[in-house]
Order: C-alpha cells, then structure tokens, then sequence
C-alpha cells in the first residue's frame, strides 16, 4: 500500500462528488465510524535453523521471531511490544442523496517498523436500483472472506485472521465494482464484480527479506465474488485475476525480481481462487476457507486453508484453528516443496456491544521439506472496540 496515490484519488473524487451533488446541498448528511485494537504479544519459543526470513536486518532478534501479518511485515520478537498489530481507523460517509455516497477511512498503524497514517478507503456509490450499486475508486481487495474488514478485530473471534492463509503484498486496489444484493429463494444473495490496479510503493511485506524498498504492481485486475447466506450457514466464493511485477531498489539501482530480472518492465499472470463455509448455530461456530494461487510457471503455485472451531460459554468463546500454506515448486507443479501451517487457541471474552478482550497462543511451523523446518510459538493479547 501507499498513502500518497490514495491521498491524490481522495483530492479527486471528493470534489467531484461535492460537485454533482451540489443541486441536492440541503439534503447532506454526514456519518461516522471508527475501531481500535490495542494489541500486545511476545514469542515465548523458537526452535529450528535460522532460514534467513524475517531478515535480522531490521528485527535483530530474528530468526527467534513471529509473522503475524504478512502484508504489513507486522513482527513479533521476544520481548513485549504493542506496535506490529495495534491499530485504529476512522470511517466517514456523506450522502448526497439517498443514492449517491462518499465513503473514506484512514487508517493508523506501526508495522515494519515504520508508523503510518494512509487512506485505506476513498470511492463513491451510487444506487443503480435497489439490486444494484456501483462504486469506484480506492477499497480493500476482496481476495478472501475477512478481507473486506480484516483490519477491525472486535469482527472476528481471533487476535488475527490467520497470517499464513491471508498474507499478500497487495491488500487494496483503485478501480470499480459493481455489487448485486438480492433474496433469492430464502437465500440472502450477494456478488460482486471488478476491476482495477494496484501499485504499491515500498511493500511491507517486502521488508520481511530485505531492508531494501520493494514495489509490487498488480495492474489489469478483474475478479468476480458471490456470498450467500442463510439462517446459520454462510458461503464465499471468489476469484481474481491480474498480472504481478515486483522491483527492488538496491544501493546500485533498481532489479525487478519478479517475473524475470532479464525483462524488465514485463509483468506475468497470477490467479486467485477461495472459498469459505462458516457456520453460527446456537453457541457452535465454525469457520473455514480454501484458497488456490496460480503464478507463472517460474514462480510456482500455492495451496492454503483454514478450519477452525469453537462453542460459547456465556460471553467466553473458545476456539481451537488450524491453518496452512503449501508452496509447490515453479519447474514442476505437483511437487510440494514448503508448508507455512499454524495451530492456533484463542478465547475471547465479550465485554459488551462494542469491546471484546482476547487471548492466543500460536504454534507456526515452516518445513522446507529439506529437513530444514523452524517453529515460533507466540502469545498476544489484544483489547478490541467499534464506535
């Protein structure tokens, strides 16, 4: 992600919405929203050859380290910190009309260990009809089902979603959306088209190899989802395509690392496939996702999935998850060639409609299927709220 591009889109659209919904100036209304997550944790164990990755270069406690999000570079050493995950943002919205919409959130938050303040959210909505609204401008990447609100903890019953399952360099995009929302048979129906890019300057999750900027571009972007949901079962479904070209600035000059350092400027295709089933039947909840990545041929493929469950006690709810990415080698697609998987014990505890406190202890193991593995095991606590 990037502030600056973001910022540029808001000084755009703004004024183009203050402008068409000038003729209805008496008729706008202003809302707000915001979260907060305040969020301590430490790594109690580390056992396992040092791999290199988090680079030591900027958590000088590595290899004893933890990934707790991948797409922030947000990492946990072995004493006490509040800065990879705490984290608060703002929400806005100003209705023009009761069709037409300006929504932004800015966002606030101290990973790779850099702080920021960046606008995560900048596009206008317009209602079609009662189905249909089409939006555009800057919104969060709906690649997999907590995408959308990944950022606000107290909407989900972990710490964290899980790191390995939802870690990627771009997590926003700039473009449009078409969204449909229906009920169809008893079933609430909800799908969403789109199209965009996205050009990341100096990606965090590149920081997690080397000190060095990295900037990722996803350009030519298109992807299609549909949810549906009834009583207590919800199913996602998603799928994204776009072409993927990262380059890194070294002291000498800048190397494109992906696809091809030999042809640079080219970008090469990646495919992004999920679906999540999750349940809430009386006090039994079940979450659960799959994702398939497709990249070139040099750059392999992935495999991942999250299953998780749990029963609440009163305002208490337990829950026990396991997660895992397998990567598969670029020469030779079956072959499995590394795994990233997680155990994870949390409990949650409801304070009232807008706070929650958690705890959880993580178990993550990377095998390199080489005989080269390493295990991290981590403890986070985190007070969470909506207002």
């Amino acid at each position: 992600m990037r502030a600056l591009p973001a910022v540029k889109l808001t000084s755009i659209l703004l004024p183009m919405a203050l402008l068409l919904g000038g003729g209805a100036a008496s008729a706008i209304d202003y809302s707000y929203s915001g979260f907060a997550n305040v969020t301590a944790g430490r790594v109690f164990s580390a056992k396992g050859l040092d791999i290199g990755y988090p680079t030591a270069q900027t958590w000088p406690k590595c290899p004893a380290c933890y990934v707790a999000d991948f797409s922030h570079g947000s990492v946990y050493e072995t004493s006490w910190t509040l800065e990879p995950e705490s984290r608060a943002g703002l929400q806005g919205s100003v209705n023009f009309t009761s069709d037409f919409s300006f929504t932004g959130q800015l966002m606030a938050r101290h990973a790779a260990k850099q702080a920021k303040l960046e606008i995560e959210w900048a596009f206008l909505s317009y209602n079609l009809s009662p189905k249909f609204t089409l939006q555009a401008g800057r919104k969060r990447l709906p690649l997999f089902y907590f995408s959308d609100f990944q950022d606000v903890s107290f909407a989900y019953s972990w710490v964290r979603v899980p790191p390995d399952v939802y870690g990627w360099a771009v997590v926003n995009y700039n473009g449009a959306n078409l969204t449909y929302r229906d009920d169809i048979g008893g079933w609430a129906v909800k799908s969403n088209a789109y199209a965009g890019q996205e050009h990341a300057k100096e990606a965090p999750i590149g920081k997690l190899g080397r000190p060095e900027r990295q900037d990722v571009s996803w350009d030519h972007m298109l992807g299609i989802d549909l949810e549906l949901n009834r009583d207590w079962f919800t199913a996602r479904f998603s799928y994204n395509k776009s072409k993927q070209r990262s380059v890194t600035w070294f002291p000498e000059g800048p190397l494109q690392t992906s696809p091809d350092p030999q042809k640079f400027g080219e970008s090469s295709p990646q495919t992004f496939s999920s679906a999540a089933f999750n349940i809430d039947l009386d006090n039994w909840v079940a979450r659960s996702e799959f994702s398939r990545i497709t990249r070139t041929p040099a750059r392999g493929s992935y495999r991942g999935y999250m299953i998780g469950g749990g029963y609440r006690i009163g305002n208490f709810l337990p829950m026990l998850t396991v997660s895992e990415l397998r990567a598969y080698s670029a020469g030779d697609a079956s072959r499995h060639v590394e795994t990233d998987s997680n155990i994870g014990v949390s409990l949650r505890y409801q304070l009232n409609d807008s706070s929650s406190l958690k705890l959880q202890v993580d178990r993550s193991r990377w095998d390199f299927l080489d005989g080269t593995d390493s295990t991290r095991k981590l403890v986070t606590v985190s007070y969470d709220l909506i207002f």
